[in-house]
C-alpha cells in the first residue's frame, strides 16, 4: 500500500508538471487571447539565468521556438557562459543556437570567433552552420 501511494504521488507530480508547462507555453496562433511577449521574454531570460538545469534548458528551447517573437538579448552573456562552461556538448550546441537566435552583431561575432577555435567536431559543425546563415 505504501508503494502504491508513493507511485500516486509521483504520478500526480508528473501530471502537474506537464500540465503547468503546457499551460505556460503561449499559442501565438490563438486569436482568443493576446500573448504578452515582453513578459514572456522576461520569463525566458530569468529561466536562462537559472541555476536549475531543467529550467535553463527548457527556457533555451522555448527561446529557439519563439525566436521571432521574444527578445532575450539580456541573456546574451549568460548564453555565452553556458556555451563555454557546459559539460554536455548537446547543451553547448543548444546554447549556441539560442545565442544565434538573438540576431545581434555581438552574438554573431562571438559565434564566429568560437567556431575558429572549437575542438569538438559536432559543436564546430553547428557553429559553422550558424555563422553561414
Amino acid at each position: 500500500m505504501k508503494r502504491f501511494s508513493q507511485f500516486g504521488i509521483v504520478a500526480m507530480a508528473f501530471f502537474f508538471a506537464v500540465s503547468s508547462a503546457t499551460a505556460a507555453t503561449p499559442d501565438p496562433d490563438s486569436p482568443a487571447k493576446a500573448v504578452n511577449w515582453k513578459q514572456y521574454s522576461n520569463a525566458l531570460v530569468d529561466g536562462i539565468k537559472s541555476d536549475n538545469l531543467g529550467v535553463r534548458d527548457a527556457a533555451m528551447r522555448l527561446a529557439i521556438q519563439y525566436a521571432g517573437k521574444v527578445d532575450i538579448s539580456q541573456a546574451s552573456v549568460d548564453l555565452m557562459r553556458i556555451y563555454r562552461d557546459a559539460d554536455s556538448d548537446q547543451v553547448r550546441r543548444m546554447a549556441a543556437v539560442t545565442l544565434a537566435s538573438i540576431d545581434s552583431d555581438f552574438a554573431d561575432g562571438y559565434l564566429r570567433l568560437s567556431a575558429e577555435f572549437e575542438r569538438n567536431p559536432a559543436v564546430k559543425q553547428t557553429l559553422q552552420a550558424l555563422v553561414a546563415n
